[in-house]
């Protein structure tokens, strides 16, 4: 099978480097060149659990060195998905399939605006990995993971069995998932509650949840994002998100999440498809949302203000 990666940081990277380890055909694609030429001179390094080792793959910044895929995987933020889709053009041929592990929501839509005739297969991982310079990457976690998929138009797709089929014999456990949504939104939770609090305090999530005075507000977000799950008929109970918020804090006590390391880097979050869409669908249906109102006007605050802060 020959995957194509579009976006090839952290998490793009990591993929790739699964599913050359599970007997795929992989060609990483990325506009970032210094990280291109890294891997074409010496493969991907991929550092885990304190040991390195280099994987060698297909590395380009030109789509059409790539050509054609049977499956590409968009592994970019939220809003760089539409000129991502339009850099890649020729590794999209009229047969393949586009595969999302995007955060948040709104990454479907965008992709079906750009290629209507493809069939999209959306999906989420739990799997974490750190950029750590031009062609080396360390995943932070210690086993197979989790990483579901679903066809967008709900009908069978015959490019997702070998798909994760690779995915599988490379390391990483993945699986159909007919209830998709539900873990979709689950885990946007764990985002607009996480990534969004780590972002504006500076802390790693054990840091941040070790503080007794951060859970009125999280506990908050989740409640509003429940709320609206439950309006659009996902069973997204109150007591469900509180509890699968506590778990996965516990679990990842040691991450630095993305939304962070941007506002590090200063660079342009992903609140738009986390807390901002909740905040639309939350207005669609007309439910209140002022817990995850405060953490996008603060979000966006610091981003705006980039300029102004000392280093």
């Amino acid at each position: 099978m020959k995957v194509g990666i579009i976006g090839a940081g952290a998490m793009g990277s990591l993929f790739a480097s699964h599913l050359v380890d599970g007997g795929a055909e992989v060609w990483a694609f990325d506009q970032w060149r210094e990280h291109i030429n890294a891997i074409e001179k010496r493969g991907l390094i991929v550092k885990r659990t304190g040991s390195e080792r280099a994987i060698r793959m297909k590395a380009t910044a030109d789509a059409s060195a790539a050509g054609p895929c049977d499956a590409v995987l968009v592994m970019v933020k939220y809003h760089q998905t539409v000129p991502a889709m339009r850099a890649s053009a020729p590794m999209i041929g009229p047969h393949s399939t586009i595969i999302t592990l995007q955060n948040g929501l709104g990454n479907v839509e965008n992709i079906a605006s750009a290629y209507p005739a493809n069939r999209v297969v959306f999906g989420l991982t739990t799997l974490t990995c750190e950029m750590l310079g031009p062609g080396k990457i360390e995943a932070s976690y210690s086993n197979r993971g989790e990483t579901y998929l679903w066809p967008a138009d709900r009908r069978p797709n015959e490019a997702i069995a070998p798909f994760c089929a690779h995915l599988n014999a490379g390391g990483i456990n993945a699986a159909l998932a007919p209830d998709i949504e539900l873990r979709i939104w689950k885990k946007l939770i764990v985002n607009c509650c996480l990534n969004t609090m780590c972002a504006i305090t500076g802390l790693s999530v054990g840091k941040l949840i070790e503080q007794p005075s951060c859970w009125p507000l999280l506990d908050g977000v989740a409640d509003e994002i429940s709320a609206v799950a439950i309006a659009k008929r996902i069973p997204l109970e109150r007591e469900i998100a509180r509890d699968f918020l506590r778990h996965v804090a516990e679990e990842a006590r040691a991450h630095y999440p993305s939304m962070l390391i941007d506002v590090r880097r200063r660079c342009q979050t992903e609140v738009d498809c986390l807390n901002g869409a909740v905040l639309r669908e939350a207005g669609r249906l007309g439910i209140p949302a002022p817990y995850n109102q405060a953490l996008y006007s603060t979000i966006r605050v610091i981003e705006s203000t980039y300029a102004e802060r000392s280093a």
